[in-house]
């Protein structure tokens, strides 16, 4: 999104002759004008600007120019408040601060696990050699047998057998 400079006293008239669209815009999508007119106003904002600084823009009216920028700040303000950040736990100031256990319940079972995972990981990259290391992470990237057996100069039947041997090496050594 442009980013809006301070109007100038054209711009400043021109808003304020069409500021109509505003409340037309908002009562038309049935939006609260408390809780949107902030939002709103600067698409609106930067409509006024955009009209005025470019000419090529005077065969369309205002009011389309107004309303396709009010709609797309109504829109991102939408796709944020559906984000996960946006709707995470949010504790009050005011109320009692609640213990850490209350927000994420199990996680110290979840640490743990998350530990042994990490030394379980160790364990199993150190019993590989660096071209079955540069395999498995090829692997972890999400590359198929034969892009894998593209970037390491080997058939797929050899990357298949690899990993399969692999996989037996490791269970003997109860790994996995």
């Amino acid at each position: 999104m442009r980013k809006i400079c301070k109007l100038n006293e054209e711009q400043r008239q021109f808003a304020d002759t069409h500021h109509s669209i505003v409340t037309r815009f908002l009562s038309h999508h049935q939006l609260d004008e408390a809780e949107f007119y902030d939002i709103v106003i600067f698409g609106y904002l930067l409509a006024v600007q955009e009209y005025l600084e470019k000419p090529e823009l005077s065969r369309y009216a205002f009011s389309t120019i107004a309303w396709r920028n009010m709609k797309d700040c109504v829109a991102r303000e939408y796709y944020n408040r559906s984000r996960d950040k946006r709707t995470a736990a949010i504790a009050s100031l005011n109320e009692e601060v609640l213990e850490l256990e209350a927000f994420l319940p199990d996680r110290l079972a979840h640490l743990a696990e998350a530990l042994d995972n990490q030394i379980l990981l160790t364990e199993l990259l150190s019993c590989m050699t660096p071209k079955e290391k540069e395999m498995v992470h090829l692997k972890a990237d999400g590359y198929t047998y034969r892009e894998i057996a593209e970037k390491c100069s080997i058939t797929v039947y050899g990357v298949s057998s690899r990993f399969s041997r692999m996989r037996c090496r490791l269970r003997k050594m109860e790994l996995i």
